[in-house]
């Protein structure tokens, strides 16, 4: 398997023909497919970012000397990151293709999804830490490069205009989502991390929408979109734990998807232990200062890792430090001329609710 993936107006890729273990390179691949269903398949364009999995790392291991701390090390001509949940190596001629190992972890106990509360096996779980480890790491690294940067935000397009929906997790971006998805006039962008640029645009960002337990009693239309087997519908009717997830691609719930747009608002969502909502306008400033810590929590694992690499003589890679002061800047230059709206949202309020108040408000135009 080899594919390429849309990101912003290139591509990714993913391929896993270096795994020589045929049983594993199929599962990864399902694993693959599965995960990165929500985003849009390209089958031509530039690949910016490459993932090459492999079962055998050492085979691209070419430096003798390294410097290292613990099983991190860095040559003359790569960076090799390995710990208990990581094994990636970096040739420094091109830092944005990443080869990942994986290996078939999987015992008959963990094979079995329904044991899990994402509803993942071993291998699952591999591509679930790849994900948040490592491609968003390199993807942001990335990001940066090219004047862009992740937001920890909501999307949607409207009348060829972006509303972003910012807020920590937990708060109601998704449950927001699928409310704005029963009206016809609003295009998915993005979920949890949206992509944006210096210039004020906002970008596709495909990562599947999470479903859990609670949104199925406000919107009955999802039962009939999640296609869910037959062992996790009995794993939810028998945990009844609102930790358990399903994730389902935009395309399922949003009727139309827009690949981005310059970005018309920005709402900031906050939740309060008022019984009422509340709104007020804030500035730029104010916004990056909520959002930033955000974005550096979500990243909070890959940013321990990059910074171990960092600290270490020869390392071509940036400090956490850097990254953050940069996405700063482009989040100062994007909200320039951007409606700002910060709204205090009773603890436990239904999305219903949430959008009725905006929709009063006329912060969904």
């Amino acid at each position: 398997m080899v594919v390429s993936y849309k990101h912003k107006d290139t591509c990714f890729r993913l391929s896993v023909l270096e795994i020589a273990n045929l049983n594993l390179r199929r599962k990864i691949s399902n694993s693959l497919l599965e995960f990165f269903q929500g985003f849009e398949k390209m089958s031509n364009g530039k690949d910016a970012l490459e993932f090459l999995f492999t079962d055998n790392i050492d085979l691209f291991v070419v430096d003798q000397d390294f410097v290292r701390i613990k099983d991190i090390r860095i040559g003359s001509t790569q960076t090799y990151f390995h710990d208990n949940e990581l094994n990636f190596l970096v040739n420094h001629t091109n830092p944005y293709k990443i080869i990942v190992n994986v290996e078939d972890n999987d015992t008959f106990l963990s094979s079995v999804r329904v044991f899990n509360k994402a509803f993942k096996t071993n291998i699952d779980l591999q591509i679930t830490t790849f994900y948040y480890r490592i491609f968003l790491l390199f993807s942001q690294l990335w990001n940066l490069e090219n004047k862009c940067s992740y937001i920890h935000a909501a999307s949607v397009e409207k009348n060829n205009r972006a509303i972003l929906f910012s807020a920590d997790s937990g708060v109601g971006k998704s449950s927001l989502l699928l409310q704005l998805s029963l009206n016809k006039g609003y295009k998915f962008i993005a979920d949890d991390l949206t992509i944006l640029s210096q210039d004020g645009e906002a970008f596709f960002q495909g990562r599947s929408i999470s479903i859990k337990p609670y949104h199925l009693k406000f919107y009955d239309f999802l039962l009939d979109k999640i296609n869910m087997s037959c062992m996790q519908k009995l794993q939810w009717r028998i945990v009844r734990d609102n930790r358990l997830t399903f994730r389902i691609p935009p395309k399922k719930i949003f009727s139309d998807i827009s690949n981005g747009c310059k970005i018309n608002r920005v709402i900031h969502l906050c939740n309060s232990t008022k019984q009422e909502f509340m709104i007020k306008d804030i500035n730029a400033s104010e916004l990056i200062k909520y959002t930033i810590p955000i974005l550096t929590n979500e990243f909070f694992l890959a940013n321990n890792n990059l910074d171990k690499l960092s600290s270490l003589p020869g390392s071509y890679f940036v400090s956490t430090n850097k990254i953050y002061t940069d996405s700063k800047e482009i989040f100062s230059n994007a909200f320039k001329k951007v409606d700002i709206k910060l709204v205090f949202v009773p603890y436990k309020s239904s999305p219903v609710e949430l959008f009725n108040f905006l929709n009063r408000e006329g912060c969904l135009d």
